[in-house]
């Protein structure tokens, strides 16, 4: 089932505070801004990402796992389901590598 109505209305809404979130997080690194400040602004893009997240998941369960769950087909949804929570958030999860502290250089002007 496709995203519709009140719960499309909802989710671009919680979308649209998660861009200007990261929209004021890119501003702050161009301005040079001090490194706790840019943290925190980032930690709430990814609370707005997890409340729409949250969102996305209620309306799954609702619709498309109980008509899954009616066709006899709860096995694939929750394989579906299972497989998106399990990923991580870490850096090796996301493909970043991990930076060792003695190989990155302290900027001076921010962490003083």
């Amino acid at each position: 089932m496709a995203i519709t109505g009140e719960t499309k209305r909802l989710l671009t809404v919680r979308l649209a505070k998660a861009i200007g979130h990261l929209t004021a997080v890119q501003k702050m690194v161009e301005d040079e801004r001090y490194c706790i400040d840019v943290l925190n602004q980032m930690k709430a893009v990814q609370a707005a990402l997890d409340k729409t997240a949250q969102l996305m998941l209620k309306q799954h369960l609702e619709t498309c796992v109980v008509e899954a769950i009616k066709a006899d087909d709860a096995e694939r949804v929750m394989e579906e389901i299972w497989n998106v929570l399990r990923r991580g958030s870490n850096a090796e999860d996301m493909g970043l590598e991990v930076l060792e502290n003695k190989n990155v250089e302290q900027n001076k002007k921010c962490c003083s």
